[in-house]
């Protein structure tokens, strides 16, 4: 029930934001080893709960379809198209 709580004050931007200014932390060079270990595992888990947020996300959403039978909904695909 924890996790419930504390996943529904999750915010997919306000956690990609985090993960950039701990990235631009780390690149800079200025964290020393303990704190970069910290903010690397910090990112970390905030990039699974992104991760997690996308996949639940994507299961969700839906196309409709015809088909001889009438309606059904299909998976999209929300990959990358390339390019």
């Amino acid at each position: 029930m924890a996790k419930a709580r504390k996943d529904a004050g999750f915010k997919f931007e306000k956690a990609l934001e985090r993960i950039e200014r701990i990235v631009e932390r780390l690149e800079s060079g200025e964290a020393e080893l303990e704190q970069a270990l910290s903010l690397h595992q910090e990112a970390s888990e905030l990039m699974a709960r992104c991760r997690q947020a996308l996949d639940e996300t994507q299961k969700k959403i839906k196309k409709l379809v015809r088909d001889e039978r009438g309606h059904r909904t299909q998976d999209m695909d929300l990959e990358e198209p390339n390019r």
